[in-house]
C-alpha cells in the first residue's frame, strides 16, 4: 500500500512538473528587434509555449494565454537569440557564450570531427552546458603552397589533391553527421567547387575561406570569411597578391596592415558578383582591428575586466596573451605602420558599407583568436554601427543571416510565430544604443531559461582531445 500511495505521489509530481512546463510565457512591453531587419515594434509581447514562439505582435494585437507566466519587459529590448557568425568552439568556451546571450555556436574552426558532434549531442541532452553547435569537423584543404608547411592549423585539416579526393572528403564528414563544411583557401578551384557540389547534394551549407570570392561564388559558397577575402580578391596583380599573402601568412605582416592593400576600385564589381549569387560575408574586425575602435580603450577595460574575473579562472593563458599581443600591435607601432593600421581599417568598414546598401547579407562573430568568445560578438555589433550598419542590420549579422547561410531559417535566427523560442532580453534601447545587447538580463533556449552566470568550477565533461595553441604542447 506504501508503494502504491507513494507511486501516486511520483506521478502527481510529474503532472504537476509537466504542467508548469507546458505553461505559456508572455514577454510584455519591452520593444522587438525581431532579427527579419523590419522596424523595430514598440511595446511588444511574445509569447512562447514548449519551446516554440505562438505569437507577435503589439500589445492589444496579441492576447495573453491565460495562466502564463509574465515578464515585464518594459524599458527592455527583446532580440532573437544570437547566433555567433564565426564561432570557434573549444571546450572552455560554453557557458561564456551563453552569458552573453549566444545561443548558437555554428562553429567553423578546425576541430576534430568526433569531438565536435559529440558537443552538438552532450548540449542537445543536457550533459553539456553551452549554446547550440551546428557542427563541421575538419577543415577541408588543399596542399600549401611551398614554404607554408609548417602552418599550425593544418596538423588537423583534410587535405586533398583532386577532385575525387575532395568529394570523397565530404562524404566521409557526412557519414560522421556534420552539419556543414568549411573549405580553406588552398583548395584548387575544381576541388573546390567538386567539395561543394558534394556538400550541397546533402543539403549542407559550404563556408570558406578563400583568395578569390570569385571562384568561391562560382563553386556555390553560402558565406566567406574574414577581411582577407576582399583583399586577395581585389588585388589585380597577382604577383602582388602573392607576396602579400606569403607575409601575413608566415607572420611577417600582420592581418590588420595587410588589408591596408585593398583595391577599392574593385569593391563594387566584386559586390555586385557576391549579392547577386548571395554570398555572405564575414569581416571579423573585432579580433583584427578594435584597438583602433572608436571606443577601443573602453573595449580594453571591458575585456581585462572579464580577463580578470575570479569565476573564470579556467580560462587559458594563451588568451590575456593574445588579446594584449594585438593591442601592443597597435599602441607600439611607429607613425608609417599605424597609418597602414588605420588605413586597413577604414579600407574594411568602406566595403562593409557598400556590401550591406547593395543588399549583401553580413555575419558579425567572435573569431576569438585574440579576443574573448563571446565578448568578441558585441565587439563586432559595436564596430559594424561605427562603420555606419544601423542596429537593425547590425542584428541580423548576429541573427537571420547566419541561421540562413546555415539552411535553419525556418527555426532559428529570429522572433516570429513558430520558429524555436530562442529569445534574448536586454536592458536598453538597442535600435539607439548598440552596446546595449551585452546587458543580458534573461535568456531563453528552446523555450527554457538560461543561467546567465560564471561558474568557476565549471567543465566540459567532453574535453577537446587536442590542444589549443603549440606553446601548450611545450608546457608554456
Amino acid at each position: 500500500m506504501k508503494i502504491y500511495f507513494f507511486a501516486l505521489a511520483m506521478l502527481a509530481l510529474a503532472a504537476a512538473n509537466a504542467t508548469a512546463q507546458n505553461r505559456p510565457v508572455v514577454i510584455d512591453g519591452g520593444t522587438l528587434i525581431d532579427g527579419t531587419g523590419r522596424a523595430p515594434i514598440a511595446d511588444a509581447v511574445v509569447v512562447f509555449q514548449d519551446g516554440r514562439i505562438r505569437d507577435v505582435g503589439r500589445r492589444g494585437e496579441v492576447k495573453p494565454p491565460d495562466g502564463a507566466e509574465v515578464i515585464n519587459a518594459k524599458g527592455r529590448t527583446i532580440l532573437p537569440g544570437l547566433i555567433d557568425g564565426h564561432c570557434h568552439l573549444r571546450d572552455w568556451m560554453g557557458e561564456i557564450y551563453l552569458h552573453f546571450g549566444i545561443t548558437t555556436c555554428p562553429t567553423i574552426s578546425n576541430n576534430p570531427t568526433d569531438w565536435v558532434i559529440a558537443q552538438r549531442e552532450g548540449v542537445k541532452n543536457g550533459t553539456i552546458r553551452g549554446p547550440r553547435v551546428w557542427a563541421n569537423g575538419n577543415v577541408i584543404d588543399g596542399p600549401p603552397p611551398e614554404g607554408m608547411g609548417g602552418l599550425r592549423r593544418q596538423r588537423m585539416s583534410t587535405f586533398v589533391n583532386n577532385e575525387e579526393e575532395a568529394r570523397a572528403a565530404v562524404r566521409a564528414a557526412i557519414a560522421k553527421g556534420v552539419d556543414g563544411f568549411k573549405l580553406f583557401e588552398r583548395l584548387r578551384p575544381q576541388d573546390a567547387k567538386a567539395a561543394a557540389e558534394e556538400a550541397h547534394r546533402a543539403g549542407k551549407p559550404v563556408i570558406g575561406h578563400t583568395l578569390d570570392i570569385y571562384v568561391s561564388a562560382d563553386a556555390g559558397y553560402q558565406s566567406v570569411e574574414h577581411a582577407w577575402s576582399v583583399l586577395f580578391t581585389t588585388i589585380t596583380d597577382p604577383k602582388k597578391k602573392k607576396e602579400i599573402d606569403f607575409a601575413r601568412i608566415t607572420g611577417k605582416m600582420s592581418t590588420a596592415e595587410a588589408l591596408s592593400f585593398m583595391e577599392r576600385d574593385q569593391f563594387d564589381k566584386l559586390i555586385k558578383t557576391m549579392v547577386a549569387r548571395n554570398v555572405h560575408w564575414s569581416p571579423t574586425w573585432g579580433t583584427t582591428y578594435r584597438p583602433i575602435a572608436r571606443r577601443g580603450a573602453d573595449m580594453r577595460k571591458e575585456e581585462a575586466a572579464l580577463l580578470n574575473d575570479p569565476n573564470l579562472r579556467y580560462l587559458p593563458s594563451y588568451i590575456p596573451k593574445d588579446v594584449e599581443k594585438l593591442y601592443s600591435l597597435f599602441a607600439k607601432a611607429p607613425p608609417e605602420l599605424r597609418a597602414r593600421l588605420e588605413q586597413g581599417y577604414k579600407n574594411v568598414q568602406e566595403f562593409a558599407r557598400r556590401f550591406v546598401a547593395a543588399g549583401g547579407k553580413i555575419h558579425l562573430g567572435s573569431d576569438p583568436d585574440a579576443i574573448l568568445a563571446g565578448y568578441g560578438l558585441h565587439a563586432e555589433l559595436e564596430m559594424a554601427v561605427e562603420a555606419g550598419l544601423t542596429p537593425i542590420q547590425a542584428i541580423e549579422g548576429v541573427s537571420l543571416n547566419v541561421a540562413e547561410a546555415w539552411g535553419r531559417q525556418r527555426d532559428y535566427g529570429s522572433v516570429e510565430k513558430g520558429k524555436v523560442a530562442d529569445i534574448v532580453i536586454v536592458n536598453g534601447d538597442v535600435a539607439n544604443d548598440i552596446r546595449a545587447t551585452m546587458r543580458v538580463e534573461k535568456f531563453f533556449m528552446d523555450g527554457k531559461p538560461v543561467d546567465l552566470a560564471f561558474h568557476p568550477d565549471y567543465k566540459n565533461p567532453i574535453p577537446r582531445p587536442i590542444v589549443d595553441r603549440p606553446e601548450q604542447e611545450a608546457g608554456k
